[in-house]
């Protein structure tokens, strides 16, 4: 059921080993893969082995708790979920179900609500062996693919009418309530009718409760508000950060109309065909637009190569008016060439075309090849 294995010590008389791993390649064959820390080990030698308690107890709590999932899925989302493979670890669990359709959020709360509801009944988990036909007839579910033997384990949660009953081979705890805490942490699509459910228990679920409560304290300490009002208060500084956004928006647009007429007076002769070329400050690529588009309207005629910076990265935009673009001229191909000098690329339409870069202090030298780039353009 996707369990991860076992990891722990062995000590001899010769040697040290720390086992990473532990698998059942074969049935009947248990397997342990060791890194020598001290030593060595000898056929025939006498090895004391001690499993990592601790990491094993973990798993056995996320192993019930996947198979306490599964059950209350069924029950919130319809008996067609199916489980499709899981990971269990000592930190986690993920959980692959087929299901058609997207869970909602109070179908969530509800499946988690069910499986904390028998944890704190703290149900027996029963463990045993039968035949594989008897375990079916008994309603235990038999999933994902694997093979299963004459006899196979059954694990039971819950008294006469078990919460969940499934074949399986992996370890578990005795009692639900051992398992202390389940937490969904995501659930979201992974294909066509297939979704994943990932979630913690025990100690991983202690700690993301702590990181999450440390996470709201400090936000509610940033905002002056008690962490009961932090959802009100984030949503009154939103509000309050897209008003400032919207005003700064219309500010810029104001300067950057301002700015254009000053600009005007810096346009070039090259050929017979005005070109500006002109370094702005700081600005959005919609306020260098909305300025590039007032300059070529006030220019008549001619080419327009604006640069800025915006977030340390460079940027350029280019308009060639129309009368222009019928001359053979093409805003794309004047861009392109110019964004090779700040490290980046671009290209667009005859008439209007921008580029981004990598190296804001090439921003003046690619504005100065704009002369170059006309002169190129009309001789081609």
């Amino acid at each position: 059921g996707g369990q991860v294995g076992d990891q722990g010590d062995m000590e001899g008389p010769s040697g040290h080993l720390r086992v990473t791993d532990t698998q059942s390649p074969a049935t009947g064959l248990i397997a342990q893969a060791a890194e020598v820390v001290e030593g060595g080990v000898a056929v025939g030698e006498v090895i004391q082995a001690r499993v990592d308690a601790v990491r094993r107890r973990d798993t056995a709590r996320n192993h019930t708790a996947t198979h306490m999932l599964h059950a209350a899925l069924r029950q919130v989302l319809g008996g067609n979920v199916r489980q499709a493979g899981s990971l269990v670890a000592p930190d986690r669990l993920r959980f692959d179900y087929t299901c058609m359709q997207p869970v909602g959020r109070d179908e969530l709360a509800e499946i988690e609500r069910l499986v904390n509801e028998k944890l704190r009944e703290n149900a027996a988990v029963l463990k045993r062996e039968t035949t594989y036909v008897d375990a079916l007839a008994k309603g235990a579910l038999a999933f994902f693919g694997d093979k299963y033997g004459d006899r196979v384990r059954v694990v039971e949660v819950g008294g006469d009418r078990p919460f969940s009953l499934e074949v399986c081979g992996g370890i578990h705890v005795d009692a639900t309530g051992e398992i202390g805490l389940l937490h969904i942490v995501a659930d979201s699509s992974i294909g066509s009718g297939m979704r994943r459910m990932e979630a913690v228990t025990g100690r991983a679920a202690e700690e993301l409760v702590r990181r999450q409560t440390e996470a709201l304290e400090s936000m509610a300490h940033a905002l002056h508000s008690p962490v009961s009002d932090i959802e009100s208060r984030v949503a009154s500084v939103t509000e309050a950060l897209d008003r400032e956004r919207k005003r700064a928006d219309g500010l810029e647009r104001e300067l950057a109309r301002l700015r254009s007429g000053d600009l005007l007076g810096q346009a070039q002769d090259v050929a017979g065909v005005k070109v500006l070329a002109a370094r702005v400050p700081e600005s959005s690529a919609d306020a260098l637009r909305e300025m590039g588009d007032r300059l070529r309207d006030r220019l008549g005629s001619g080419v327009i190569l604006l640069g800025a910076v915006n977030d340390e990265r460079p940027f350029l935009i280019c308009f060639v008016t129309r009368d222009l673009v019928e001359r053979g001229l093409h805003a794309g191909n004047i861009v392109k060439a110019a964004a090779v000098e700040i490290g980046g690329g671009g290209g667009g339409r005859p008439e209007m075309a921008q580029a981004g870069g990598r190296f804001p202090d090439k921003l003046d030298d690619a504005l100065s090849l704009a002369p170059r780039l006309v002169e190129r353009e009309l001789g081609s």
